[in-house]
Parts: C-alpha cells; structure tokens; sequence
C-alpha cells in the first residue's frame, strides 16, 4: 500500500469533511435562527402538511448537488421532516453525480430527476401512510423547540443575539454536533476512498443486467459520490444499461446522508433500506421497457 496515496485519501477526506461540517453548521444556524425569529410558525407549518413537507423533500433532493440533501438532513435531525420526506430526499437524490449526468447526456439525464422526483414523493408519501418512524434522538431530546410560550407573544427561545449564539449556536450546534459529524464523515471518507483506490470495483460489473442492478443498488448505499460516478461514466460510454444507471440513481444519494450516519443510525440505515428495495424494483421493472 503506497504511504503517499493513503496520505492523499486522509487529506481529501478531511479537507471534505471540514467542507460537509460547515454547511451543516451554517445550515443548522440558519433552522435555529428562523425558528427563533418566526416564534416557531414556520416549521409549525412544514410539519402540519404530510403532503407538503414529502414533496418539500423530494423537490430539494432532486436539486444537483448534495447541499439539498443537508438542508433536509438538518430539518429532519430537528424533528421538523417526517420519514418520509426524508426517504423521498434519499431517494430524488443523485449526489454531485447529477452535474455529471446533465452535461454528459442531459436528454436522459433530465427526465431521468424528473421521474426520480416523482418516484420519490410517492414513496415518501406510501412510507408515512404506513407511519414508519424511527428512533428520532433529536427531537426526543428536545433540541429545537417550535411550540410558543402561553401569552402567544415570544417563543421560549427567543434571546438575544448573545444567548442566541452562546446557547444555540456554540453549545448546540458546534459543540454537540459538529464533532460527531467530522468525526463520521471523516472516517466514512477515509474508508471508501482506500476502497476506491486499491479496490477494482469495475470487475465486478458483468453481462447479467439484474446482477448489475443489484451490485449498483448495493454500491449506492456507501454514502458518498464517488462510487456513482463509476456507473455514470459507464452509461455516458454505452456500456451500461439504462435500468442500472437508474437503480443506482434511487439507492444512492451522495455525500448527503452522511451528517444523518452521525446523528441518527436507525433512520440511516432505515432509509438506505427503503432506497435498496426501491432501486432493486424499478430498476427490475425498467428492464422491460428499456
């Protein structure tokens, strides 16, 4: 194993994960910062509409990119999504990956979201009609509170912008969560990036199209974009078929899911398992049409 290329993969990884950690610090000071100032009516709202908050969570993940995916991450961590939307983000997502579809074969690649869009706000809506909901650390412990006090008038967190950033900002964001985000994400990148490295992951690909669906829905469940990227390319090369770039685009949802590894693993690998069975199932179904 070369020192020097293991050297390269722990500063990529930490230069990313310094990355990931200040747009979910921004991300989450923002969430804390309108909570505040609305008295809690805005994400009394998000949450009061099923059908609004799974499409809110299909539309930001269909965005190209995984700075979507955080801004769902972050909502659901506070309590303010429910499952669905977020296996709806998990499922509409296509990572960093998206960029590299739009400009490699942007007339496949834009009806392709589209659909994945629409697929997602339909899962999202079937998950919580089945009222699956995970063990939420989050909101049990009471991280954000959205309820008014009783004269109508403040919110009980409403501080000034001292309190706001000592209590809120420095004691709950930085503090309590940044340092199991880095710590997650850095040590996820680390890993894959040696597998990426010393691995052939491209052998396993073979002329079984339903294997390779499988293989692509099982690559998509490493939370990073990397591996996507080995299946796009195929595709942009017309090696690979249509239905596998389509598994692969369900189960896998890049770098977005990483801040919810850190903080909630039962709603992690909940929602991963929801994106597996999916990607396995439409990606089966596609290959009778394409």
């Amino acid at each position: 194993m070369d020192i020097n290329t293991v050297l390269d993969i722990i500063f990529e990884a930490f230069g990313e994960s310094l990355e990931v950690c200040i747009f979910v610090m921004l991300m989450m000071s923002i969430i804390e910062a309108l909570n505040i100032e609305s008295h809690g009516r805005i994400f009394n709202r998000i949450r009061s509409s099923k059908v609004g908050r799974v499409g809110l969570g299909a539309l930001i993940g269909a965005i190209p990119g995984c700075m979507g995916g955080y801004v769902v991450t972050s909502l659901y961590n506070h309590g303010l999504l429910s499952f669905g939307a977020l296996a709806a983000m998990m499922i509409a997502a296509s990572g960093d990956e998206a960029f590299v579809m739009l400009a490699s074969f942007p007339k496949t690649a834009i009806p392709l979201i589209l659909c994945l869009s629409l697929l997602a706000f339909g899962v999202g809506l079937a998950v919580d009609a089945l009222k699956i909901k995970p063990r939420h650390r989050s909101h049990q412990c009471g991280d954000i509170d959205v309820e008014p006090d009783i004269d109508g008038q403040h919110c009980k967190h409403h501080k000034g912008l001292k309190a706001f950033l000592k209590e809120n900002i420095w004691k709950h964001v930085i503090k309590k969560h940044l340092p199991r985000v880095f710590a997650w994400t850095f040590g996820v990148l680390v890993v894959i990036g040696v597998l990426e490295n010393f691995v052939d992951v491209s052998q396993w690909i073979n002329s079984n199209v339903f294997l390779m669906i499988v293989l692509a829905a099982l690559v998509g469940l490493i939370p990073e974009s990397g591996p996507h990227l080995l299946f796009v390319t195929l595709f942009a090369s017309g090696t690979l078929p249509l239905p596998v770039l389509i598994a692969s685009c369900i189960s896998q949802d890049g770098h977005a899911s990483l801040p919810l590894l850190a903080e909630n693993k039962v709603s992690f690998l909940l929602g991963k398992a929801v994106g597996l069975v999916v990607a396995v199932a439409v990606g089966s179904l596609a290959m009778l049409f394409c």
